[in-house]
């Protein structure tokens, strides 16, 4: 059983296995994909009345915050601090002074004609979160793009809706969860973007309970004062990130997790994450994949190990 839809201006995908023409499945099916949607409501920054929205529009530096969005900034602050800030939720700015102001959809329309920032204005230890009293405290300006890293809360909120059942997966546009198994296998098997083509696959990997993500050049690169740009921004300069990596895919607990360390992948290049270091480790990484901007593949042995043969 699935259900198709789009949201985070993407397509997603849900699968369930369980009794055929289930009803209660259905509905199940459904409640997964209403906490993508609300995930989107609710801390889109493209949406004026979403609750980021109104974080980072905030006249005064106290700011008061719902909940779940006091525990998302707290663990995403936690993540910039166990990066060392190569992980950095502070970045609005800087994509919007690229041109990213708006859906991307809207941006590769035209090229963009906007000064970059040179230097920024704040950073990821500007930001305290008080979970208890649902406070968020940060110099007024500083604004926080929480882009991927929502996405992946929505696919873990959608998977543990589904989680009683034999198998499940959810795909928010790569975000993939995975719980139990298929009806026909042993583990989901899941393909890997060859970076460059729609269509195209590196490989595949087999997985149970657990979660990959990928942060890629291939969907938001535009151009920018005649220069082609991409959205990942390597907080420590402002700009795009300057790897040599077209993409970062990374298995993990969690995606929230996968997310996290595909960005951190992704900006750092080949060795600057291992499932066995200490970023890794806290965020509970299986095995990373690079493709560079070469051609050239390289893995870790984690990754090597979900690899599916042949």
């Amino acid at each position: 059983m699935q259900f198709e839809m789009r949201a985070m201006n993407t397509d997603c995908l849900l699968i369930l296995h369980g009794p055929e023409g289930d009803p209660a499945s259905r509905e199940s099916l459904v409640r997964a994909a209403a906490h993508v949607q609300d995930y989107e409501r609710r801390f889109s920054r493209f949406r004026p009345d979403s609750e980021l929205s109104r974080l980072n529009e905030w006249s005064q530096e106290q700011v008061p915050v719902e909940t779940e969005l006091a525990g998302l900034l707290a663990r995403t602050v936690e993540y910039a601090r166990i990066s060392g800030g190569v992980f950095d939720p502070v970045v609005l700015d800087d994509l919007v002074a690229l041109g990213y102001d708006r859906t991307f959809e809207e941006v590769r329309r035209q090229s963009q004609t906007k000064a970059a920032v040179r230097e920024r204005r704040f950073r990821w230890r500007d930001i305290s979160v008080d979970e208890t009293r649902r406070w968020v405290v940060r110099p007024v300006g500083a604004r926080i793009d929480l882009g991927g890293i929502a996405k992946g809360a929505a696919v873990d909120a959608a998977i543990a809706e589904l989680s009683s059942y034999a198998g499940a997966m959810v795909d928010v546009g790569g975000d993939i969860c995975v719980t139990g198994r298929p009806d026909d296998a042993d583990a989901w098997v899941i393909a890997v973007e060859d970076g460059q083509s729609a269509d195209g696959a590196l490989g595949y990997i087999r997985l149970r309970d657990g979660a990959v993500a990928t942060s890629s050049l291939r969907k938001r690169r535009w151009v920018h004062n005649g220069e082609a740009v991409h959205h990942i921004i390597d907080p420590r300069s402002g700009q795009p990130a300057r790897s040599g990596v077209l993409q970062c895919s990374v298995i993990a607990d969690t995606t929230e997790h996968a997310e996290v360390a595909a960005k951190v992948g992704f900006i750092g290049g080949p060795g600057a994450l291992h499932e066995r270091d200490e970023v890794g480790r806290a965020l509970g990484v299986r095995g990373i994949a690079w493709l560079m901007l070469d051609g050239e593949y390289r893995t870790t042995s984690g990754w090597r190990k979900h690899e599916l043969a042949g």
